[in-house]
């Protein structure tokens, strides 16, 4: 007699927890366990991934904001997902499931994220270039540079933008204004809003990164480290006694 059939109760909202589950269970703490079950029951299928905020998946499972990122950073370390959060709980950031502790195809999907892990890189190697940008990208940096790639806005433009404000960085340092880089991507934020509403001659971008271009040579060189001055050596003692004594002796004659 063939065994009936098995019959969910809700075909909707299950997950398929096989091996990727399994593994996830043998290497994670209860806490970091429990996360990893609520984002896969959350995320969708066909990417992985979850879009929520520290403090609402702190709210959902009951645990402290210092429990959720702790159990993020132990399930990043364990290769399990990828984060991109704001420095702020309440700003809703990211979370994806990797490949071996998801089993679902991704698909097309795969390929959406991995376009926007290149938009980001574009980013990151846009400031690298310009030498009153801070050597540092943030996690803010990066949810920031995913929503602009959500957006669809184009590199170009995002280019121009990190033009402009460096170019007013500089002019504001040459006035004696501001003497510190700039330490955030969203820094670029407002300049970005302006040039979309305008249209500007291409050669005045070629003209503007010239002058970025001699001008970083005079941040850099008045940015380098000074050498602090060089020490005086202290004469040994039996060199200061005898200095002493033929000092006496002179004042004796």
């Amino acid at each position: 007699m063939n065994p009936s059939p098995m019959i969910l109760k809700n075909p909707k909202g299950w997950f398929a927890a096989g091996t990727e589950v399994a593994q996830a269970l043998m290497i994670l703490s209860d806490a970091a366990f429990k996360l990893y079950i609520y984002l896969c029951l959350n995320a969708r299928r066909d990417t992985g991934i979850v879009h929520s905020t520290q403090t609402d998946l702190a709210k959902n499972l009951k645990k402290s904001q210092g429990t959720i990122r702790r159990c993020l950073r132990e399930m990043e370390a364990a290769g399990i997902c990828k984060c991109h959060f704001d420095n702020s709980p309440c700003v809703q950031g990211v979370v994806e499931i990797t490949d071996p502790y998801w089993p679902y195809q991704r698909g097309e999907a795969r390929a959406d994220t991995d376009a926007s892990d290149a938009f980001v890189a574009e980013i990151r190697r846009m400031l690298e270039e310009r030498a009153c940008v801070r050597r540092s990208f943030s996690t803010a940096d990066e949810v920031l540079a995913r929503k602009w790639q959500a957006r669809g806005l184009p590199l170009v433009r995002i280019e121009q933008a990190i033009l402009l404000g460096c170019a007013r960085k500089y002019s504001s340092w040459r006035n004696n204004q501001t003497h510190g880089p700039i330490s955030s991507l969203r820094f670029f934020e407002p300049l970005l809003e302006e040039i979309i509403q305008q249209e500007v001659s291409p050669d005045y971008w070629d003209y503007l990164l010239h002058r970025i271009e001699r001008i970083e040579k005079l941040w850099i060189e008045s940015h380098k480290p000074r050498n602090p001055p060089a020490a005086v050596p202290l004469s040994n003692g039996i060199e200061d006694g005898e200095r002493d004594k033929r000092s006496s002796e002179a004042e004796a004659i």
